[in-house]
């Protein structure tokens, strides 16, 4: 009896009145099978969402519904969003300039490659009063197509023409007076113009287009065949010189235009140019009236340190972004007056400086506003020179490093890590006998916020160094020898049990896996290259036995991550970056032990030979937002991870197979399947495909580059910055080995 009225309570409880229905139903109308409706938030609420978003992040959700999408257009996002064109005929009849005119956005930044401008119509009438940003880069156009387009530019910042060849042969350029004096109206507001690798530039154009822009504070002549000598300009400004030759450009006339405009001229960049001391002087001379904050002289092989001494003294308080690299002349006596007088510099690049020393790179420390450092293939600098510069103390400022192909020492990057704790840059490729497994662990301990890693051909690099298998207690022992003081590491970082995340409980150390017992000596007959790779498989092998012991130990945590003892690689969750290109001693451990970064955007494993289906698996699942992916010369690829690649990699649009020998035509029908994204793919090498891939990808019109060839030709293509072999080193003594060979 009890039992029944229970029931019959609970049945009635459960009767829906009126005012139940109209509750349910006002629930439910708010909420569809998909959840809440978040397309109805207020715009503004939106935008303010997708600012925490990366420019991928938000190309992803524009594709979810239209509101969405117009969110993800707003004009907050807009100034660094870019319509490229290129190797494409603009005609305003004929796709892709033709499905432009019909979209509803607005393009604030325009970059125009190799294009062929036939018919411009109406296009840059309807888009022009939004361009804030237009390049031409080796484009065919005539003077009066650019000038039509110059005159609906009425909110254009930049102008940048490059390689253009057809345009500048046009001697009288702008040469109407009427004209000019409208475009002068114009493009009020231009303040930045470069003019790139003109061959037919000359003083007369030079004037007329710098004539038409009152505004201008950066100017940009790299690559430009100016005349430094003073014999050159007699010849071609008989009299009085005062109308500009419209045969040559010379710096004479070029420092004239300068002098014109100093008050408001900011930027001067001379790249690759016979740029000389003499000049530098004249540019000195010019102080306190030109207050000049960036410099670019990169390639500029007749400058010493006489020009660029007297240039450093004259704008000392004002430079803040120097470029040197590869200004061969220059010594470390150039390098101490920057970093005595230049205070404020922000940006100082010598890559490629040969000259330079330790000597110079100890006073490094005294650039205490300093955020980019670039000294890379510096040969003469060694370890010692960072230890005692940059590294010496803590630097909570300096953002990027790049210190490739330098001659360093293990202690020197453990310092780098433990001092500059606010880097957001690191290239360490290169350096062949320094970046070890223990360097490694430190850099992934200090350096959480790293948004790019470069470990290009760091040979010495293993499976431990990413995963961190086995390396506390090396770590340990490394600090006990050092007596290193914990308080020089940078706050964000615990000291805790390591690959633990925030807030979790700590769990006692788990037991190391067995150590092998060192073989007895044995008389082997295999060759060194053989005995390689039968000792690669061996530890391979047991670094997967390790990890599956501690995964069997850690199958009651729900955090599959404290596994490890040491610091794995995907502790840096602001990757998005890393380049680790022949490192062949790294395995499919690698990828498969919480290899997970979801904000990496850039892959290269070329030459990593040991990388399997396995590996690729593992990898795709834990980062799935990758849009460039190299694979070059990894041998044990298949096509069934290239399958796993396209299928996965949802926003994939560059991939390079490059010599992987085992893919076949299968791999092509998987990327025509699912490679819905890929703009660039390179077979090149791929010796058991058919000759024409590009029959078998009809159907993807974005992929618009494919690079194929059984017989592949090194340099020759846009993946070859990938695949720069460098001469190696010297290789060190090797330990002594335990088997004995004949």
């Amino acid at each position: 009896m009890a039992l029944r009225e229970g029931t019959e309570q609970r049945a009635a409880s459960f009767q829906q009145t009126p005012a139940r229905r109209s509750h349910l139903s006002t629930f439910s109308s708010s909420f569809d099978e998909f959840g809440p409706p978040y397309a109805d938030l207020p715009m503004e609420i939106l935008v303010k969402i997708f600012t925490y978003l990366s420019p991928s992040d938000r190309r992803e959700a524009s594709q979810t519904c239209r509101r969405w999408c117009e969110a993800s257009h707003h004009t907050a996002f807009l100034e660094n969003f870019w319509l490229v064109l290129h190797r494409q005929p603009f005609d305003v009849n004929v796709p892709p300039v033709r499905d432009l005119l019909h979209s509803f956005r607005h393009f604030p930044n325009i970059q125009l490659s190799e294009v062929d401008f036939e018919r411009i119509g109406n296009f840059f009438t309807h888009f022009g009063p939004h361009i804030q940003r237009i390049t031409f880069q080796a484009c065919e156009i005539q003077e009066r197509d650019m000038v039509a387009i110059l005159r609906c530019l009425p909110a254009l910042r930049s102008l940048t023409i490059g390689s253009c060849r057809d345009l500048f042969m046009c001697v009288r350029l702008f040469d109407d007076a009427a004209e000019r004096e409208k475009l002068r109206q114009t493009l009020a507001s231009v303040s930045e113009l470069a003019l790139t690798h003109i061959q037919y530039l000359s003083d007369g154009i030079l004037h007329r287009i710098v004539d038409i822009m009152p505004s201008l504070r950066v100017l940009n002549l790299a690559g430009c065949h100016i005349s430094f000598h003073q014999g050159l300009y007699r010849k071609f400004y008989p009299g009085d010189g005062k109308q500009p030759s419209e045969s040559v450009l010379t710096f004479h006339y070029i420092s004239r235009l300068i002098d014109e405009r100093k008050e408001s001229l900011r930027a001067l960049d001379f790249s690759e140019t016979l740029v000389d001391d003499n000049a530098l002087e004249v540019l000195a001379a010019m102080s306190p009236a030109l207050r000049l904050e960036r410099l670019e002289l990169n390639r500029c092989e007749q400058l010493s340190n006489r020009g660029l001494g007297t240039l450093i003294t004259a704008h000392a308080n004002n430079l803040q972004y120097l470029n040197l690299s590869k200004t061969y002349r220059l010594t470390d006596a150039c390098l101490l007056q920057i970093c005595r007088e230049l205070s404020e510099l922000r940006v100082l690049k010598m890559r490629e400086c040969r000259a330079l020393s330790n000597q110079g790179v100890q006073e490094l420390g005294q650039l205490t506003s300093l955020q980019v450092l670039d000294i890379s293939y510096c040969k003469e600098i060694t370890g010692a020179g960072i230890l005692a510069g940059i590294a010496s103390k803590p630097n909570c400022t300096l953002k990027e490093l790049r210190i490739r192909a330098l001659n360093l020492c293990e202690q020197s990057i453990i310092a780098v890590a433990k001092n500059l704790s606010a880097l957001r840059v690191l290239d360490l490729g290169y350096c062949f006998h320094a970046v070890s497994d223990l360097c490694v662990q430190f850099v992934i301990r200090e350096l959480v916020h790293l948004e790019e890693l470069d470990l290009e051909n760091c040979g010495k690099l293993s499976d431990e160094g990413l995963t961190g298998l086995g390396m506390l207690p090396k770590i340990a022992r490394h600090e006990q020898g050092t007596q290193s003081d914990p308080a020089s590491r940078g706050g964000d970082h615990e000291d805790g049990e390591p690959n633990q995340p925030d807030g979790e409980m700590q769990h006692p150390p788990e037991p190391e896996p067995p150590q092998v017992a060192a073989p007895h000596m044995r008389i082997s007959l295999r060759s060194r290259a053989e005995q390689e790779i039968v000792e690669d498989a061996e530890r391979k092998k047991q670094l997967l036995e390790a990890m599956q012991r501690k995964d069997n130990l850690q199958s009651a945590r729900n955090e599959s991550r404290s596994s490890f003892s040491g610091y794995y690689i995907g502790r840096l969750q602001q990757l998005c970056v890393l380049n680790l290109t022949g490192c062949n001693g790294l395995t499919d451990v690698t990828l498969m032990c919480n290899f997970s970064m979801v904000d990496l955007r850039k892959l290269c494993l070329a030459r990593c030979q040991q990388i399997s289906f396995d590996g690729i698996r593992a990898m795709v699942q834990g980062c799935p937002a990758i849009e460039q992916l190299d694979l070059s010369e990894c041998h044990n690829i298949n096509d069934r991870a290239v399958e796993q690649v396209v299928i996965h990699l949802r926003r994939l649009r560059t991939l390079s197979l490059r010599r992987c020998y085992q893919l076949t035509d299968f791999s092509l029908d998987h990327i025509a399947c699912y490679g819905l994204q890929l703009r660039e793919l390179d077979v090149r090498g791929c010796k058991h495909m058919c000759a024409d891939p590009a029959m078998r990808l009809v159907n993807r019109p974005l992929l618009t580059t494919i690079l194929a060839g059984k017989q592949d030709e090194p340099g020759n293509g846009a993946f070859d910055s990938a695949f720069t072999i460098m001469p190696t080193p010297p290789p060190l003594p090797p330990p002594p080995r335990l088997s004995m060979r004949f």
